[in-house]
């Protein structure tokens, strides 16, 4: 009923234990381990279990993602990568094995998550993985002569890889970037199964010689359309991806759409002479129409291996895109409007990373319900809870509905805004929607999946003693 497991780790007190750690997250929104543990022995437990090197990282990420590979069958999933920066500005005296936060002053590390969205409504299928880098071998040189393997930038196609063992039986996957995946090897080495869609950072060059500026000046324009337009982080705020919130609110915009096929030329270096020397690909141009004043106009140039030959393809493969930003939420729940990660007081990087990928998971599965609750995604309830559970969710369902028609939920049984519903309430919503009333956030959430897990539990134990008998 939506509760997963770490892992199993070899034994099966270090399972519970994994659990009733996410669990303590979950409810407290909190990543010191004093405040998560019910009394001092919990507290040791999950220190020991974050020292134990028996509990990595590898085996959270891999339950998750097969988890997530499972739910995204025969569906088109979009697999969207991005990094975000986690650093200690006042904790350089008490922090040990962390390296470089980007700032080159600060201690800190990054984290680049692989979220699993449905590009056909939005909603979060699950976490696929996430690569932990912690800067700790000083700064680096000769940056050309450095084959790709050797470089941060790995982990952009490293992302792609994962995505395609893990989501094998996806009916398709997009791995969707922003500018910072505009790479020509990612762009050549992507696995056979995997589709590409990418915004340009830069203007490119050809394999004819033109620049892709110009040849996408010589194109005409195919049709417009109206978007929203994400409000717009500040710089600081988009590296550590810490809030939605910026310079810019959210907009319309309307659009002019400019696609056509191109060969991409790849950049010549030492490292990489027996790559191809370009790639064929396809590019939607989206450049805003009469901007208002003082506002800066939005401009994309995606990059994509789906062919666009239509305009609805292109419109296709900009909503696609815009699901890029779902990644947000995710980051803003881990940080200043959630479990504030920066402020957690483990020491060591390696026992710190376990908790990070902790309060990542713990993140996803809240901001899945709350992106889901009212029924805009259409996801089915099997994306975050178990059929096997049903008939417990049934009546729970009608404990937590009221007699007027207000306080009844009013999603399908199948879906997972219903599902969402009862957690919601479970977590201490009133169930009101109308003006005044503020729909329940990803706290609410967590504490509903808190409740809800021992209620599973209990009734399956029933269930197995009425068997008995």
């Amino acid at each position: 009923m939506g509760a997963a497991g770490l892992g199993r780790f070899g034994d099966r007190r270090l399972a519970a234990v994994g659990h009733k750690l996410l669990s303590a997250m979950q409810e407290h929104r909190t990543l010191c381990l004093h405040r998560l543990a019910e009394d001092r022995n919990q507290a040791v437990q999950f220190g020991r279990l974050l020292d134990n090197p028996e509990v990595t990282v590898g085996e959270m990420l891999a339950t998750a993602g097969w988890q997530t590979g499972a739910r995204a069958r025969a569906r088109h999933i979009l697999a969207i990568e991005d990094t975000t920066e986690r650093h200690f500005p006042t904790h350089s005296a008490s922090k040990r094995g962390f390296g470089k936060a980007g700032n080159g002053e600060d201690i800190g590390l990054f984290l680049h998550p692989v979220l699993a969205v449905d590009a056909a409504h939005g909603g979060i299928v699950g976490l696929v993985d996430c690569q932990i880098i912690n800067r700790t071998g000083g700064p680096v040189t000769a940056r050309r002569q450095r084959g790709a393997e050797e470089k941060e930038a790995r982990r952009w196609l490293s992302g792609a890889e994962i995505a395609a063992e893990r989501l094998e039986g996806a009916a398709r996957i997009t791995v969707v970037t922003d500018r910072e995946g505009d790479i020509d090897d990612f762009m050549v080495r992507r696995p056979p199964k995997v589709d590409l869609l990418i915004r340009s950072g830069q203007d490119r060059a050809l394999a004819d010689g033109m620049l892709l500026s110009a040849r996408i000046a010589s194109w005409p324009e195919q049709g417009r359309s109206l978007i929203t337009v994400p409000p717009r982080l500040k710089r600081a705020e988009r590296t550590a991806a810490a809030r939605l919130g910026g310079s810019r609110a959210e907009r319309q915009a309307l659009v002019a759409l400019r696609f056509g096929a191109i060969p991409l030329k790849r950049a010549q270096t030492q490292a990489a002479k027996d790559l191809p020397d370009s790639v064929a690909l396809w590019v939607v141009d989206v450049r805003e129409v009469d901007a208002p004043p003082g506002t800066e106009p939005v401009h994309w140039r995606l990059l994509t291996t789906h062919a666009v030959t239509t305009l609805a393809e292109a419109c296709e493969v900009v909503a696609w895109y815009r699901m890029r930003w779902t990644i947000e939420p995710v980051f803003r729940a881990m940080k200043s409007d959630g479990l504030r990660l920066e402020a957690s007081q483990v020491e060591q990087a390696s026992s710190f990373t376990k908790l990070a990928v902790i309060a990542l998971i713990a993140a996803v599965r809240s901001i899945q319900l709350v992106l889901a609750r009212d029924g805009s995604t259409g996801q089915p309830m099997t994306d975050a809870a178990d059929p096997a559970d049903m008939p417990a969710l049934l009546q729970l369902n009608r404990r937590l509905e009221g007699r007027t028609e207000k306080l009844q939920n009013p999603h399908q049984p199948t879906s997972l805004a219903w599902f969402a519903w009862i957690v919601a309430r479970l977590g201490g919503w009133s169930g009101y929607t109308s003006k005044g009333y503020r729909p329940p956030g990803p706290k609410t959430m967590h504490h509903g999946l808190l409740r809800l897990d021992p209620i599973r539990l209990g009734w399956a134990l029933a269930q197995i003693r009425s068997v008995d008998v």
